[in-house]
Parts: structure tokens; sequence; C-alpha cells
């Protein structure tokens, strides 16, 4: 447990970077009363069961096509119809990787038998998707920003040329074939996609994998260009549609970051979508494409730098941060870029996705004052804290897993140390009397930051979620030289500060009763 204190959000105020903030978005997505704070939870948590009667039933005609496989013997057929049949959870952050290709016609010389349950299964689907689609309407009109997007993509798992879900996920047709705009512009440029080498000429495809790489100008071995590359003013510069990594650990391992963050970043824009968009720009882009809302590739990246040793590192940063040998990462938002280095002993991702959370939130747009400075810093770190328990796993992600070292920190802090302090007294601490407690009380209240971030995100199957991120949107987007007021979760919840905390600590025990009773449960 000591390894959980010792990462760089709980790093002392004096030599912690200052977080500045800025957000495209004004606070016009949540203004609600309590009353209507009530009604909106209320909504979304009947919109949600009559989602998974919906997948009950979608459930139940899969089931039936696949015991139509197993009478046939089509064993494996089946089984695999079964996967689709897995339910997800309304609360949940799951994700299924979407197919490259449009979907062939069904062939008409299969076996009658097959060619039977493949258009059953196309259809079944197609109609799924359908009304899926409908209810993500139904959820935008709603308000509820965060279902909707959530409900998008499981049209287009069931659906994958639903032209409306896939365009608002960020894809467009090129051929015969779905892509991001960057992607698609790539394509014609002859530049092809390599998962080892990143973004190559065609041409230069063959000869990379024979172990040679252009190199000023020229044709050189790896091991040459390795040399010349192991001096971070030579380093790999890996492009990816939203990132720029450079390092001198190695081409593949700066090709595998920005994979990660690639799918990362796509995760992080549909969960905090209500963050990047205001309700008009959303409703439009529902809509369809126009001139003013179809997406377009970003031309400036973000900047990521990740270094092969750690002296590499400190030397880079220690004469703006002294103390920065006992951080493993941070992210400098004066420069913007994200640095860190490579430590097999820690798992490097976590500091990352914390890092590159800030950095998200941070460079929403170009204007630079500072963050929470007055009040409601917890979150500020609280998020990302949470966000380190992203995990992709194959074919989907998870997000908020209660076995995360962090909850079970703020589980530890609040039943065996009885450490506490009331949200509104939380909430009224800003960044410099948040940073500035002494140890080891910093530490305690970034372990309940933590967990008060996971408990705003999944409580009752995410029903406080987008009240949460309007909170957040209205932190980043605060200008303090208007001295414009940051509405309470309280407000925007519709909940009081005393009912909050006692929710709280339920959504605590009912994680341990889980976690002691059964060893498992998921987000």
């Amino acid at each position: 447990m000591s390894r959980l204190f010792e990462t760089v959000c709980e790093m002392p105020r004096q030599f912690r970077p200052r977080v500045l903030i800025a957000c495209c978005i004004g606070f016009g997505l949540s203004t609600h009363c309590a009353d209507s704070a009530q009604n909106s939870a209320g909504s979304l948590q009947r919109q949600q069961t009559q989602h998974q009667k919906r997948q009950q039933r979608f459930v139940a005609e899969l089931e039936s096509i696949a015991k139509f496989c197993d009478a046939n013997q089509q064993q494996a057929d089946a089984e695999n119809i079964r996967t689709l049949a897995t339910a997800s959870d309304a609360g949940a952050f799951r994700k299924s990787p979407l197919p490259v290709n449009v979907q062939p016609e069904i062939r008409s010389d299969l076996p009658p038998v097959e060619r039977e349950w493949r258009i059953r299964l196309r259809k079944t689907q197609k109609d799924y998707a359908k009304d899926v689609y409908l209810s993500s309407r139904r959820a935008l009109k709603a308000g509820h920003f965060s279902f909707a997007y959530q409900l998008l993509h499981e049209v287009a798992v069931h659906d994958s040329d639903h032209r409306s879900a896939r365009r608002l996920l960020g894809f467009q047709r090129y051929g015969d074939q779905w892509m991001t705009p960057f992607a698609a512009n790539m394509q014609r440029r002859r530049q092809q996609w390599h998962d080892k080498f990143g973004w190559l000429p065609t041409t230069h495809i063959d000869k990379y994998k024979n172990g040679q790489r252009f190199l000023r100008n020229k044709w050189v071995s790896a091991e040459k260009e390795a040399e010349y590359r192991r001096d971070f003013r030579h380093a790999w510069q890996i492009r990816t549609e939203h990132y720029e990594i450079k390092t001198n650990v190695s081409l593949e391992e700066g090709v595998e970051l920005g994979k990660a963050l690639e799918e990362f970043h796509q995760f992080f824009h549909q969960t905090f979508v209500a963050f990047f968009s205001t309700p008009e720009q959303i409703q439009k882009l529902f809509e369809g494409p126009t001139r003013s809302t179809r997406r377009t590739s970003q031309t400036k990246p973000f900047v990521v730098h990740y270094y092969r040793k750690p002296d590499e590192y400190f030397v880079r940063l220690r004469r703006k941060y002294p103390q920065i040998e006992m951080t493993n990462g941070l992210y400098d938002n004066d420069d913007r870029v994200v640095y860190f280095f490579k430590n097999p002993e820690l798992d490097a991702k976590a500091t990352l996705f914390h890092e590159a959370t800030h950095q998200l939130f941070s460079e929403s747009n170009r204007r630079n004052w500072s963050v929470a400075e007055t009040g409601n810093f917890w979150i500020v770190e609280g998020i990302a804290c949470y966000i380190e328990s992203y995990k992709p796993e194959r074919s989907r992600f998870v997000l908020g897993d209660p076995r995360y070292i962090r909850f079970q920190a703020a589980r530890h802090r609040f039943f065996t140390n009885k450490y506490y302090v009331p949200l509104a007294d939380f909430a009224g601490m800003g960044m410099r009397e948040f940073q500035s407690q002494p140890q080891p009380t910093i530490r305690m209240n970034y372990s309940q930051s933590a967990g008060l971030a996971h408990f705003f995100m999944h409580y009752e199957g995410g029903s406080y979620r987008d009240a949460l991120i309007e909170h957040i949107s209205q932190i980043y987007n605060a200008n303090p030289n208007k001295r414009e007021r940051v509405q309470s979760l309280a407000e925007l919840t519709g909940t009081s500060f005393k009912d909050l905390d006692r929710q709280y600590a339920e959504f605590l025990k009912l994680q341990e009763d889980l976690l002691n009773g059964s060893g498992e449960t998921n987000n």
C-alpha cells in the first residue's frame, strides 16, 4: 500500500506543476434547480430501465437464433452469437472495437441453413440498433449526454454501417472502410499505418520489416538509427491522429504508446462529451453533418515526451521543479507537454493517463488561468486519480474497478482511519489550501478525492455523472477575473451535501460488501 501515496498526484504544492485551465463551453449545460436535478436523475433511471428491458428482448431473440444453429450442428456459430447477447451495464464503461470494413452482402451461394441464420441475425441486430439509436435521441433531448453517447456506441456495435452513429463517433466512409478523417487523409497521401512502425509511406514498409530505417534522407540499419536516436535531441517522433510522441526508448514502444493514447483519447471524449461540447453543438451533431458541425482532424497534436532513463527526465525538469525526483511523471502546463520515463517497476500507463487527463482538460482551449484557486480543487486531482483505473481489456475497457488501489485506499481511510472531510468543507478548499496540507493529511485527502470521483461517476448507474462533468466544466471555464460562480454539486445534483455524504458512505459500504462477499464486482 505504501506505493499508493508516492505518485505524482500527491506531490506537495511547492513542486507540483500548476494545472492551468480552459474550456470552450459556458455554464449553459445545467442550470438546474434542486427539483429539476432530481427529475433529471429520475428520468435517466427510467430510460436506463427501459433500455435494460429492450436488451432483454434482444438477448432472447439472439438466443433463439443460437438454438437454431445448435439444432443444425453449428455449435461454433451458436457460441459466437451468444457472445453478442452479453447485455451491457447502463452505468459501465465498456467498448467493443468497431470493424473497419463495410459489411459485405450475405452471399447467395451459402448453404441454406447458414444463409437463413445469417439473414435473421443481421435483421435482428439492425432492428435493435435502430431502436437504440432512437433511444439515444431521447436521452439527448432529456440532457443525458453520457448515456446518449453510450447508446450510440452500442448502435455501432450491432450495426457497424449505421451512418449517423458512425459520424457521431468520429468516422467517415472511405471506399469500403470506416476511418477517421485523419486516417483517410493519410491514405490519400499514400501513407499506411503499421502496428509496429506507425505511419509510413507505403513504399517504405517492406524495407522497415527487413530491418532498414530511413534516417536523414538515406537508408541505414535499425541498429544505427537506434544509436542516433539515443540522444533525446534526435528522438523518434511518432505522429498519431491526436498525439505526437517524442521518445528515445524505441520506435516500437513509441508506436505502442501512441496506440494506447489514441484509444484513451477516444474513450475520454466519449465519456466526457458534455465537457467538450455545448448542448447546442451536441444537438447539431445529432441533426446531421454541416460545415459548422462536421468533425475535422486536429491540426495541433497533444505532445508527450517519453524518456529512456529516469535521469534524462530529472535533468530536463529539475531546474523548474527542484524535487522532481519524487515524481514518476507530470503535465507541465506552461509548455503543455506530458513528461514521463520508462520504469519497469511501475505501471507507467497509470501515470500517463493521470497526466493525460490534466492535458486534455487543460488544452480544451488556449486560455491560461489557474483552476479552482478558491474552491473545488479536490475534483481536479480526484478525477485524474480516478482515470488511472482506466484499463483496456481485449474487446472492452473497464473504468472504476473498486479493486483499484486508489479506491481501496479511499475505503481504508473511511472505514479504518475514520477519516472523512464532509463534502461541503472539502469543496470549500482551493488549490493552495488543498495542496499545502501537512502529511499524512494530504495523502488522505487525495484518497478521498479519488473515492468521491468514483462515487459521482458510478452511483446508481451513473445518475450523477453528467452533473459531475458539468461541475468540472464550470471549474475549468471559470474566469477568475470575472469572479464567475461555480455551481456546487449539491445544486447540480439536487441533493444536499449532507445526503451526498450519506450516499457516499453507502456507496463505499456496498463496495466492501461486494468485494468481501463474492470477491468480484464489475463496473
